[in-house]
């Protein structure tokens, strides 16, 4: 008898012996099943190491398709020196910039307002951007003549002008029994304040900038800056006064 044989006939031979003790009311064997193992270390490891795959894949792939672009502030025509920008004069396109270029020296679209009035200073072309070095923001007043000038705090109310403010303008001229001081302008608004830099820039103090309605006022104040002895005085809300404002030095 083969093997087979064997087994087979030990197979029945096990199952007439179970009926035969089932018929003398004996319980029924309980069937115990194999516990499946679980995953080995090496398998969690590997499965670990495919989700970081998956991830890194979507990551990828979402970087590549999503447009990083920002819409910057470009010429909607050729912008000449000199022109007073408008809305109009004003468009963006989605570009890419570098930091260097992006943070400080180009605008957005949430820049436009602070172009308008703005004035061009070097030619920009139609679709071009429009960058920092190509115009002069406005000042917030009205078209005027500005001029920066170097004065000692202590000349310009302790250095507490804000932007806005109204100033006279007063230049004493001569020394001694000659001198007299005048109001050069009166009623000139404040644009900004700003730190001289001190004695490695040659100026102490601080930079003030004022815009004037004239340009005969702006020679004024450049001749005062030069010849006098220059101190601002804070007009903010202060009536005009109806003489000439000169004060001449009483004679011994």
């Amino acid at each position: 008898m083969t093997d087979t044989a064997q087994r087979e006939s030990s197979v029945a031979d096990g199952a007439e012996a179970t009926g035969s003790r089932r018929g003398q009311g004996a319980a029924a064997p309980r069937l115990v099943r194999r516990r499946r193992p679980l995953p080995g270390g090496r398998a969690v490891f590997g499965g670990f190491l495919v989700a970081v795959a998956a991830v890194g894949i979507f990551a990828a792939y979402t970087s590549a398709t999503t447009d990083a672009r920002i819409p910057y502030v470009v010429a909607s025509h050729d912008l000449a020196l000199g022109e007073r920008l408008t809305a109009a004069d004003l468009s963006d396109a989605p570009m890419q910039l570098p930091p260097s270029l992006a943070h400080g020296r180009a605008y957005t679209r949430a820049d436009v307002g602070r172009l308008v009035g703005a004035v061009v200073v070097a030619p920009v072309g139609r679709g071009e951007l429009v960058q920092a070095s190509s115009v002069v923001e406005s000042s917030g007043f009205p078209p005027d003549h500005q001029i920066s000038f170097p004065i000692d705090p202590a000349r310009a109310v302790g250095g507490r002008l804000r932007s806005g403010e109204a100033v006279d303008v007063l230049a004493t001229y001569g020394t001694g029994a000659d001198a007299y001081t005048v109001v050069v302008v009166g009623g000139a608004r404040v644009v900004t304040t700003a730190d001289g830099g001190g004695a490695l820039s040659g100026h102490a103090g601080e930079v003030v900038t004022l815009s004037l309605t004239t340009s005969s006022d702006a020679l004024a104040v450049a001749h005062a800056v030069d010849a006098g002895q220059v101190m601002l005085v804070r007009a903010t809300g202060a009536p005009r006064p109806d003489d000439g404002g000169v004060y001449r030095t009483p004679s011994r």
